[in-house]
């Protein structure tokens, strides 16, 4: 969806709240969302994330983002405005001039990013917000050990490099399923990505000590994440079988082949 596609009502909302409309620039990356743009106003750029009002999984996530953002922007980008309007839910974000992260060894956005989940894991549980929990979204792969997730730490759980960017600092972006999880969780989630990146697990375990809390977890605790992500991917894999979703999914496996030898 370009800038023009878009209901005059919805355009003029967002002009109201951004500044007048100069140009647009389409983002290629992303999966959920039809409208994905850089806009530029009169005032400043932002970053124009859109889905269709009667898309109701849609809308609830970015209910979700809208929710959190308060709580996380300081490693995340700052949510500027929210409108609905013309059969359109459209969130505008401060845009940030940053890159991609490269999670390949050796990277040196890793270090960045390691700092940066720290200060994730030392914001404290909302009031007033009803996150799903980590115990609760992955019981039915965890099973009987599904406890050793839970914790009250605010977790991203979707941390890939589309979804970190680097301007100085890591933040964290796209923030569909805020979750409370045991401090340690979106350091496993980022270490999954590292051996989908080229890390062997060995070193991604390493990479994953340097945070106090994935340090202070227990191995059962840490083999419970391996081997519910290797099953949460499996299912993924197979019910969409796209090449990257293929990938993840053998990284997990080859994870969890580490952790059981």
């Amino acid at each position: 969806m370009s800038w023009q596609d878009l209901p005059a009502g919805l355009r003029h909302l967002i002009e109201a709240e951004a500044g007048s409309f100069i140009r647009a620039e389409q983002v290629g990356t992303g999966h959920n969302c039809l409208v994905g743009m850089v806009m530029h106003t009169t005032r400043d750029r932002y970053f124009l994330k859109g889905v269709p009002a009667d898309h109701k999984r849609a809308v609830w996530t970015q209910s979700n983002e809208a929710a959190i953002n308060s709580h996380v922007r300081h490693v995340s980008a700052p949510l500027a405005f929210h409108v609905a309007a013309d059969g359109w839910d459209v969130l505008g974000f401060r845009y940030l001039d940053a890159q991609h992260a490269d999670l390949s060894p050796g990277s040196p956005d890793l270090s960045k990013i390691t700092a940066s989940l720290q200060a994730l894991n030392a914001i404290p549980a909302p009031d007033g917000l009803m996150l799903r929990t980590a115990e609760d979204r992955w019981r039915g792969y965890a099973g009987d050990h599904a406890h050793l997730l839970a914790g009250t730490t605010v977790a991203h759980t979707d941390l890939h490099r589309h979804n970190i960017l680097i301007d100085g600092t890591a933040k964290f972006i796209d923030w569909a399923w805020p979750t409370l999880a045991a401090p340690w969780f979106d350091t496993a989630c980022v270490g999954l990505q590292l051996i989908h990146a080229g890390h062997t697990p060995k070193d991604a375990e390493l990479w994953c000590q340097d945070s106090p809390a994935f340090a202070a977890a227990s191995e059962q605790a840490v083999t419970t994440f391996v081997t519910a992500a290797r099953r949460l991917w499996a299912e993924i894999a197979i019910a969409d079988p796209q090449q990257w979703k293929v990938e993840v999914a053998e990284a997990a496996c080859t994870w969890a082949a580490y952790r059981n030898g």
